[in-house]
């Protein structure tokens, strides 16, 4: 399907595998130049930045000043940014209930899943 991207750059977090791997092959297919966020990378996002105009950069966007870098990173190499996917997040079983939850995982359930993208 012709999307008329080719030529956009676009961002993608949570990028080295699942729905984010997807995004970014999509993109990149459509002719976008994609910044693939990602806290370890994957063989596979290696094998798209091979392939297609795909930069693979290694962030932690729960740490205060990742996801800043991550934006500064894509916006410093291709002058400015047309589209922005904020897939990352993560979720962790509870098993002993809501009211096991420590202050200390909210906070990082948080950070990841809300403030990340903010």
């Amino acid at each position: 399907m012709e999307l008329h991207l080719t030529g956009k750059v676009a961002v993608v977090t949570g990028a080295s595998k699942g729905i984010g791997l997807a995004i970014t092959r999509s993109l990149a297919e459509e002719g976008v130049t994609v910044v693939a966020g990602a806290l370890h990378g994957s063989d596979e996002l290696d094998l798209l930045a091979d392939r297609f105009a795909v930069h693979a950069v290694k962030v932690d966007l729960a740490e205060a000043g990742g996801p800043s870098y991550l934006i500064e990173e894509a916006a410093g190499r291709h002058q400015g940014l047309d589209i922005l996917v904020n897939n990352v997040g993560a979720v962790r079983p509870r098993l002993d209930g809501f009211l096991a939850v420590t202050d200390e995982e909210w906070t990082a359930t948080l950070t990841i899943n809300f403030l990340a993208a903010l």
